[in-house]
């Protein structure tokens, strides 16, 4: 019997919470990709063919941007003694583009930023 050509692949369903425990600390998707040292194509690759790995980095995606909100909420607050609020308004919108942008034709009058949900109280960020 001939012996299969190339490596097997590295996917195995373990990955999934070193995937979610990488974004949970609010790191990237290249952060992912260097944790489980791979490429971006083979993560894409890998979130389509194995529907586990993507929830799980879904889930991550979102505490990410809990975690980063979290930030944003106590530098607000005052509770950082050196915090920029437009590095970090431009990280929100880069990385959180979906909740954070700011195309006028997409938002209604009456709607209101995520942002503006945390700076009124609107919107509960956990504090530790």
């Amino acid at each position: 019997m001939p012996k299969p050509v190339g490596r097997p692949p590295k996917y195995t369903p373990e990955l999934c919470s070193k995937a979610f425990k990488v974004l949970r600390d609010g790191e990237s998707l290249a952060a992912v990709c260097c944790e489980l040292d791979i490429t971006r194509e083979t993560l894409r690759v890998w979130r389509e063919t194995y529907p586990e790995l993507n929830e799980s980095i879904n889930k991550g995606l979102q505490h990410s941007q809990r975690h980063w909100e979290e930030i944003g909420a106590n530098g607000i607050k005052g509770n950082y003694e050196k915090f920029g609020a437009a590095p970090w308004i431009f990280t929100m919108k880069n990385r959180f583009r979906e909740d954070y942008k700011e195309d006028k034709e997409d938002k209604k009058d009456d709607s209101v930023s995520v942002l503006e949900k945390i700076i009124t109280g609107e919107i509960k960020v956990k504090n530790d």
